[in-house]
């Protein structure tokens, strides 16, 4: 009788543990449907069905039932054990997911999915992608079992409309990306061989330009225009005082990803919601160091004003609750030592750049773990706070070798960028801003997974920034 009483006691203990892993809901996978069928009796989105360029059916469901992705430079298939089971009898809401046909496919598609019951109705709204309407597969598992990470939803009486008209905007702003970068990068560098002087403000013209478009709809033709406009007029501003407008730029990014971060998200430059969905891409981030570093040279004779400057753009990067790009702390950190190193004529000798290598890391390190502690929350602190993140790393290092070798254009960006890069660190006169951005582009090398962004504009920037400080030396008449 005792052994009775105490294994119906356990029973009871075990109990809620056994309830709470029961799935809240089922998953069904349907062929693809229409928003306007459920919007009207559920909470309906956009499906992102995986990460990296390309996608398979079986990959999806991988990443369906185990509530994790695997990038597709990466074999595609996430590890672990299947969280939940698909089909079932009815339970409190039903999600409907559609997901891609047999075979591989190109991962820029976005694939309806809809939660019914459970009082959802309107816009699907995900922490993952923090875009309203906009869900990754990652989320699926979770509302199923209904744990923190559960979908939510907001009311729209227009959804199925305004999810038509995200997708349109995210297929625009993915089709500007590679013009705009490449009209971008000519304008600039014509600026850095003809109107150096002017070749820091076109920096900050192109990412004020970058955001405006994240506000508006617009066809990718206008906003490649519109940025190359952007950047091609700053000869004709010479007057604007150049520390104000870096500043303004800088600011802009931090309150417009405090307010909404689909600003940022859905401007040309952004992440291209294939795995990252929101935060500052690495080519925001190297476009960035630019006005950033410059804009604490110009101000080097007022330092609270140029250290508020540097605490603003590593937030804006950085924060958990704006930027979200860990790599970037590690460096603008670097970045911002060196650059104060030789602000204050102390020689970049190897032993102080391996210290200076260290010291960035660690406060960028302390900068996350402030971040999470405040109750910032991203990939980031999640992987900080479970200990993933050396695994992480290793992974970032390996997708950006493959990435570098995805394709010929992109391992001839990467290898030009590479050269030119050296031939700076080579050339003399050296100046305090341009070995700050050799060092910054260096170290996001290593810790980012674009390479032919980081390689491509950061090349760019160290050039056009030599001509800069030459020039303004030159002015001074040093």
């Amino acid at each position: 009788m005792t052994r009775i009483l105490a294994a119906g006691l356990a029973a009871l203990a075990l109990a809620p543990a056994a309830f709470a892993q029961a799935q809240y809901a089922r998953v069904l996978v349907v062929p693809p449907f229409s928003l306007e069928e459920y919007a009207d009796r559920g909470a309906v989105g956009l499906l992102v069905p995986g990460a990296g360029p390309e996608i398979t059916r079986e990959d999806a469901l991988a990443a369906l039932v185990r509530g994790r992705v695997q990038h597709s430079l990466l074999d595609g298939e996430p590890a672990g054990e299947p969280l939940i089971e698909l089909g079932g009898s009815a339970r409190r809401a039903t999600i409907y997911v559609s997901l891609p046909a047999r075979g591989e496919h190109a991962n820029d598609r976005r694939y309806p999915i809809a939660v019914v019951g459970a009082g959802y109705r309107g816009l699907l709204v995900s922490d993952s992608t923090r875009i309203a309407g906009l869900v990754s597969i990652v989320d699926v598992a979770p509302t199923a079992l209904r744990t923190q990470a559960a979908l939510e939803w907001q009311p729209d009486a227009g959804a199925a409309a305004a999810l038509t008209d995200l997708d349109e905007r995210i297929d625009e702003k993915n089709a500007a990306r590679l013009p705009a970068s490449l009209v971008t990068a000519a304008v600039l560098a014509l600026l850095a061989l003809f109107r150096p002087r002017s070749v820091v403000l076109g920096f900050s013209l192109a990412l004020a330009a970058n955001l405006v478009l994240g506000l508006v709809a617009a066809p990718a033709w206008l906003m490649v225009g519109a940025i190359a406009v952007a950047a091609a007029a700053a000869p004709f501003l010479a007057r604007v005082p150049l520390a104000a407008a870096i500043g303004t730029v800088v600011l802009a990014y931090l309150l417009s990803l405090a307010a909404d971060t689909s600003i940022v998200a859905l401007s040309p430059f952004g992440p291209s919601q294939s795995g990252r969905f929101y935060g500052i891409s690495n080519l925001i981030e190297t476009l960035m160091l630019v006005p950033a570093f410059a804009g604490v040279a110009l101000l080097a004779r007022r330092p609270l004003v140029a250290a508020g400057l540097a605490a603003v753009t590593l937030v804006s990067v950085a924060g958990s609750r704006f930027g979200a790009d860990g790599g970037g702390a590690i460096v603008l950190v670097a970045g911002f030592l060196v650059l104060a190193a030789r602000l204050s004529d102390v020689a970049l000798t190897p032993r102080r750049l391996a210290l200076a290598g260290g010291a960035a890391l660690m406060l960028a390190l302390a900068f996350v773990g402030l971040d999470a502690a405040t109750g910032g929350s991203s990939h980031v602190t999640e992987s900080l706070g479970s200990g993933g993140l050396p695994g992480d790393l290793g992974d970032r290092l390996e997708l950006s070798a493959r990435r570098a070798v995805s394709s010929w254009g992109a391992a001839l960006i990467v290898v030009a960028g590479l050269g030119f890069l050296v031939h700076c660190g080579m050339r003399r006169p050296r100046f305090p801003v341009t070995d700050a951005l050799l060092v910054a582009v260096a170290v996001s090398l290593l810790v980012n997974d674009t390479p032919s962004d980081v390689a491509g504009f950061g090349a760019l920037a160290c050039g056009a920034v030599w001509r800069w400080e030459r020039v303004r030396r030159q002015d001074d008449g040093v």
